[in-house]
């Protein structure tokens, strides 16, 4: 059946489930920026791109974090989250992805970084163009603060990416 196989569908339905979760209950309040928060969801988009690939990490990303958008009580932001974190997965996975092998620090650093700026810019450009909430020197605070979001996911992610990088073997 090959890329979509059963076991790596089960794996993305898990993956899309705990990226619901942890985002939704490790919820903790930025003290710099207005209505912005820091969980540790985006460890889970990073471990979905390693073990899943692009195209499913960007599935189980996008689908968790606008579930979470929901149960949290943030639905001007879930159709926009459902993009911004989609790509955000596709993204990491085509860096952390590797079929047969493992990932190189510099790949995994590279993916992480990418990831975490391209999610930090999505959610700028959808707040200052988009929804118009505040000018865009006003919303530069809510732009570090999603970029310190990045940093959590990454700082959770990358010392437990090489023993759960043996997830794909599996599949």
């Amino acid at each position: 059946m090959g890329s979509w196989s059963v076991r790596k569908l089960v794996l993305a339905g898990i993956l899309a489930a705990l990226v619901f979760v942890v985002t939704a209950f490790t919820k903790i309040p930025s003290p710099f920026a207005r209505a912005a928060y820091y969980h540790a969801g985006d460890s889970i988009i990073y471990l979905s791109g390693l073990v899943l690939g692009p195209h499913m990490a960007a599935v189980v990303s996008g689908l968790g974090s606008f579930l979470s958008d929901l149960y949290l009580g943030y639905p001007l932001y879930m159709f926009a989250t459902f993009v911004i974190k989609g790509i955000m997965g596709g993204i990491a996975g085509y860096f952390l992805y590797v079929p047969q092998g493992r990932v190189s620090w510099r790949r995994k650093l590279l993916g992480v970084a990418l990831a975490g700026l391209w999610m930090a810019v999505g959610y700028y450009v959808f707040e200052v163009y988009i929804v118009r909430i505040v000018d865009w020197r006003a919303n530069i605070p809510n732009f570090f603060a999603n970029i310190g979001q990045a940093l959590v996911g990454a700082l959770i992610f990358l010392p437990l990416s090489k023993p759960l990088e043996r997830l794909k073997d599996i599949l």
